[in-house]
């Protein structure tokens, strides 16, 4: 059960990096993230969702090689609660995408 929540939320932050650059670069929609709109100033747009997501995806990587030490049902219920948050962020990022 653990492995696929931590693979569902890896692949939920991929999903939003790649919605976040559609929507910020071609539909002229503003970021509400404060550190990506620092990081976009100082670097541009696809190196910050770039970096951003990376450390996101080290440390789910770390979650992952880790998950056979998780035996908590506060781990399950924090995993399922990222699986349910990103994945109405990223639904959320698509609607905004397609009605621009």
């Amino acid at each position: 059960m653990y492995a696929l929540l931590i693979i569902l939320f890896g692949l939920l932050q991929v999903a939003d990096g790649i919605v976040t650059y559609l929507g910020l670069s071609s539909s002229g929609l503003e970021e509400v993230n404060p550190v990506l709109n620092f990081c976009a100033g100082l670097v541009g747009l696809g190196y910050s969702i770039f970096a951003i997501k990376a450390a996101g995806l080290a440390f789910i990587a770390f979650l992952f090689m880790d998950r056979h030490k998780m035996k908590s049902r506060w781990i399950k219920a924090t995993l399922t609660s990222a699986v349910a948050f990103y994945s109405w962020v990223v639904t959320n990022n698509v609607i905004l995408v397609i009605e621009s």
